[in-house]
């Protein structure tokens, strides 16, 4: 089954998701935002031959949970449940244990794979189960006009995200205060010890600022996550039925059926096609609502980070925080 696994998902790693709210480092002077279709359209990274490969290939590669699932296979926090011949295809994937995956950068890698692929091999070209080798991390790249977002100490704010493909899992949001050093120098560690609680039992989907919003119930837990007691929510968009989750489907929407059932009309699917790669059929953001910690004001770092449950990756992007009292 695994070997099976192995030949499957690689083609679907090369799509993606992204924090869109906040402005991230990826989003030049704040032009994208959250706009409808928009949500892997920030011009980096730079990737094999020169092409333009977009703010969602920013993430971890090849990466999975160092225990047992805490996440357990009936429970209803999955959101990739197929089998094969019973066996649980996915019970080592980030998602099965929010938080414990090893990753190369809370800010993000472009293409993913940082030493290599396979490890130790030189110059930069396509790898087996997504991305390409030895891109440069997020942390320590030029990027131009980064937006600085204003949080008040206390206070309750918004955070988006948005998806092109539905590997699934869920999510958490972490701060780290700015170190002397800058950015350059914010680390995982750091962010897991402040990850921000979200606020309330509703999140919402919107298309476009100023567009339709719709709310529904969130899924969201503390236990089996790490840092331990940490919360983390559920990615609300049903994945449609099968290990492929909807890519090869041959129009959007599940005709086939869904992983679970989905939290509102419309919010389910892979989204993009194979025959169309590349091409989102989601054209909503993910909102939630967040605790701003009573923190000395400053200058902070806002992680976003995404386990997986359909493959071994983990989606982080980052955001310029500025604190007040």
């Amino acid at each position: 089954p695994k070997a099976l696994l192995a030949i499957l998902l690689p083609t679907l790693a090369q799509a993606h998701g992204n924090m869109l709210k906040p402005y991230t480092w990826f989003d030049i002077g704040g032009n994208i935002g959250i706009s409808p279709g928009l949500q892997c359209k920030g011009v980096y990274p730079v990737g094999v031959g020169g092409s333009q490969q977009g703010a969602c290939m920013w993430f971890n590669n090849d990466t999975s949970i160092p225990g047992p699932p805490t996440i357990k296979q009936n429970s209803p926090l999955r959101t990739y449940y197929d089998t094969i011949n019973g066996y649980d295809v996915f019970q080592k994937m980030p998602w099965r244990a929010p938080g414990s995956a090893k990753i190369f950068s809370p800010c993000g890698i472009a293409g993913g794979n940082p030493h290599g692929c396979p490890a130790g091999s030189a110059g930069q070209h396509e790898c087996p189960g997504g991305g390409f080798s030895n891109g440069p991390d997020a942390r320590h790249y030029s990027f131009d006009r980064i937006v600085v977002s204003e949080w008040k100490a206390g206070d309750v704010v918004e955070a988006a995200w948005g998806i092109i493909a539905n590997h699934g899992g869920g999510y958490s949001y972490r701060l780290c205060k700015v170190p002397p050093g800058g950015r350059s120098e914010v680390t995982e560690e750091c962010f897991q010890k402040m990850p921000l609680e979200f606020y309330g039992d509703e999140q919402y989907v919107q298309y476009g600022e100023g567009g339709q919003r719709f709310a529904f119930k969130a899924n969201r837990t503390r236990n089996g996550t790490f840092p331990k007691g940490s919360q983390w929510t559920k990615n609300p968009i049903a994945p449609c039925k099968g290990i492929m989750g909807g890519f090869g489907d041959l129009k959007p929407g599940c005709p086939g059926g869904t992983q679970f059932p989905p939290p509102a009309p419309g919010l389910a699917g892979f989204g993009e096609l194979s025959s169309a790669p590349g091409y989102p059929t989601f054209y909503f953001s993910i909102i939630d609502k967040l605790k701003v910690p009573k923190l000395e004001p400053g200058d902070y770092v806002l992680s976003f980070r995404w386990d997986c449950e359909q493959t071994t990756q983990v989606w982080t992007a980052c955001s310029s925080i500025r604190i007040n009292a």
